[in-house]
């Protein structure tokens, strides 16, 4: 059994505007009351509602509806939408690329006044996003971005720093195994700037003199699939010869650990478990000492999406990029209610 030695992690860190310049824009918080993830091609819009976006449709491209994290984004952008007095329309790829490029081709047939896309991959898109641009519908990048330019294929990208979520996963590891050790990631994919942008600020803060990457899979985002990398590692290393697993996502941890426990093995005591988005499952999890850290990504988008179109409307200049805030959490600074 290893020995985690106590640690104080920072509170939080406020990020500024990647883009353009401007003041960092604090991510939403969730409303009482929020409504059920939409379905694909639903249609909804607020009953005898006034405000910013009254006679506007705006139409919202979601990568997926297999989390918690997808179906709060979804949630969270139709309840501002809808309270602004806008009409939403909703296209859910479900996890297929061809697919949302195809949702966004409809969106526009549909005559959305304003896009909205969470894209799945950095490239595929690129194509009917500039289509949209061309037919002066303005295209707002939600989470993950692409290769592309603004201007082109977006007006603005409002995203997380995922480098620096990553950097705060390896702060924590550093600080609770300064000696090092065999280490474990559970990546996303290649495909995505969010999972490689989290490995990448991950790995570059880790001292490569102290801490060994033993073995290195995709999870696919989802929780069974994590489970399968992280049973099929533990075959292969042996539970003794790992320290600690990095997940990209909170999800993928909670697939690592159950594979964990599986093997006979305690998270949080034989193996540490990181992750990133803040779920309340984590949460939990950071508060019982079971993951040592999540840092978040905030999935409520609303505010500041309804607050960027009226931006784009009123003919104002917003940045190419803006950047979420985000916060590492660890057992000493945790709040459970915070979790989504």
């Amino acid at each position: 059994m290893k020995k985690i030695f106590a640690f104080v992690t920072a509170a939080a860190l406020m990020l500024s505007l990647a883009g353009c310049g401007g003041a960092a824009a604090s991510s939403s918080t969730p409303a009482a009351g929020s409504t059920a993830g939409s379905s694909a091609g639903a249609v909804s819009s607020a009953a005898g509602g006034s405000g910013i976006l009254d006679g506007k449709k705006v139409g919202f491209s979601q990568t997926d509806s297999m989390s918690s994290w997808r179906t709060t984004e979804t949630d969270s952008i139709k309840e501002k939408v809808e309270a602004a007095g806008g009409t939403f329309i909703v296209k859910d790829a479900g996890g297929d690329i061809a697919t949302q490029e195809s949702d966004i081709r409809d969106l526009v047939a549909a005559g959305v006044d304003y896009l909205v896309v969470a894209p799945l991959e950095n490239n595929g898109l690129q194509s009917a996003l500039q289509e949209a641009m061309e037919a002066n519908i303005p295209v707002v990048l939600v989470d993950r971005a692409i290769d592309g330019d603004a201007g082109t294929h977006y007006t603005t990208a409002i995203m997380s720093d995922f480098v620096w979520e990553g950097a705060q996963c390896a702060k924590a590891l550093t600080e609770a195994l300064p000696d090092g050790g065999n280490v474990v990631i559970i990546n996303g994919g290649y495909d995505s700037s969010t999972s490689t942008d989290r490995q990448k600020g991950f790995v570059d803060g880790l001292d490569s003199s102290k801490y060994t990457i033993v073995a290195e899979q995709d999870g696919e985002w989802l929780m069974d699939k994590a489970q399968a990398v992280m049973e099929n590692v533990l075959q292969a290393k042996g539970g003794e010869n790992i320290d600690a697993v990095f997940c990209v996502t909170d999800d993928m941890t909670q697939g690592a650990m159950t594979a964990i426990e599986a093997a006979g093995l305690t998270p949080g005591k034989d193996i540490l478990t990181l992750g990133i988005d803040g779920t309340r499952a984590a949460f939990e999890d950071v508060q019982s000492g079971r993951q040592l850290a999540s840092c978040t990504c905030s999935p409520y988008f609303g505010d500041i999406v309804v607050k960027t179109i009226s931006q784009i409307m009123n003919g104002e200049s917003v940045p190419a990029q803006i950047t979420n805030e985000d916060t590492l959490y660890t057992k000493d600074n945790v709040n459970v209610d915070l979790g989504f």
